[in-house]
């Protein structure tokens, strides 16, 4: 029997002790980007009330979209594609293939629909993984269960999810497994999209919908910061009118666009366009050291494709300059905590460093 939970971080470290003062800095950098265009194949996903637009249509329209903007202006990021035609791909798989392929960030597309049809915009909602904290049957609520009951149409499913009940997102506390860092990395990336997404063509209420935790069985198989996007209403007039045509698609793919490069300003300013390429500032971060190697690592190698989350820090003047670094803390008493955690078992050498306008900064 396949199982439920899948490994999502598989530990090493050999570590060079005497990193602690300032150096220059070269990451995080983002490689590779999954773009998961929802449903596909039998499962059709939301319809419009005549039943002629289909989400999974639109959730690949403007997935291939948003994947043109980013090779057009980052080509140095792979983009991956969970389905580039009209297929369908069980949830696992969707998750588990961005983690396989090492993936920097997962970003899973959808549209949405309510219980009864409407002629005002409602507009977008981004969701990152948490456990589903909510008993009541509302329109939150809704939305999970209708994403996940999508395992119905894969075979054994019961089997396959052993543990998990699509009708009760509660049960979703089996997935929950990913690390504080990457759930950080989710709301920071979900924030930058939302935010860009209220300013496209499906803008929607005045009321922003906002980013939200939801126990989405896609993003509980992803081992890197992932977020799911509801890019409007299929059973809005005016939302819909956006959603089935070309320009429309191409504007939300724009939007998405944004978002993901306020992210790249944000959280990836490494990911830099020629050397005059704003370097934004940020404040002290502390993480914790596991490696020190004299040359790079190969991606092939098995320390970097059992660690998605490893970033590295780059000191030129000594042997081993590239300082292999976990986790991505705003305390350093976080880092310790995450740092204890290591030592306690297959890390006895991990230590914290701080880091601060992309340098190697003081500990203390």
């Amino acid at each position: 029997m396949k199982k439920l939970i899948p490994v999502l971080v598989v530990f090493f470290t050999i570590c060079n002790s005497y990193a602690i003062i300032g150096q220059s800095f070269s990451g995080p950098v983002i490689r590779k980007v999954v773009i998961d265009p929802g449903h596909g194949g039998h499962d059709p996903g939301a319809l419009s009330p005549d039943r002629k637009l289909r989400e999974k249509d639109i959730n690949l329209s403007v997935a291939k979209y948003l994947g043109q903007e980013i090779n057009k202006k980052y080509p140095e990021i792979e983009v991956i594609y969970t389905r580039t035609k009209d297929v369908a791909v069980d949830l696992d798989r969707r998750g588990t293939l961005a983690s396989e392929q090492h993936a920097d960030l997962f970003i899973s597309i959808h549209v949405n629909s309510a219980r009864k049809s409407t002629s005002v915009p409602v507009g977008p909602e981004t969701w990152v993984f948490g456990g589903d904290r909510s008993k009541r049957r509302d329109d939150s609520y809704d939305v999970v269960l209708k994403e996940n009951e999508v395992i119905k149409f894969e075979d054994n499913y019961k089997a396959k999810y052993e543990g998990f009940d699509p009708d009760n997102p509660q049960s979703m506390i089996v997935f929950n497994f990913q690390k504080d860092a990457i759930m950080r990395q989710s709301r920071i990336l979900g924030s930058c999209v939302q935010q860009s997404l209220r300013q496209g063509p499906l803008s929607g209420i005045e009321k922003d919908r906002g980013m939200k935790e939801g126990g989405f069985v896609v993003l509980a198989y992803c081992s890197m910061p992932a977020i799911l996007v509801e890019l409007g209403f299929i059973n809005s007039s005016a939302d819909r009118k956006i959603l089935a045509s070309d320009s429309g698609r191409k504007g939300i793919a724009m939007q998405l666009f944004l978002g993901f490069e306020k992210y790249m300003e944000t959280y990836a300013p490494n990911n830099r366009q020629g050397e005059n390429a704003d370097q934004t500032p940020s404040r002290k971060h502390f993480r914790v050291q596991v490696l020190a190697s004299a040359t790079k690592l190969p991606s092939s190698d098995p320390v970097i494709a059992s660690n998605p989350g490893i970033r590295y820090i780059i000191c030129e003047d000594q042997v081993f300059k590239y300082k292999y670094t976990l986790g991505d803390f705003e305390t350093r008493d976080q880092a310790q905590k995450y740092c204890n955690e290591l030592r306690s078992g297959t890390f006895p050498d991990a230590f914290v460093i701080a880091v601060e306008n992309d340098r190697l900064a003081p500990i203390n």
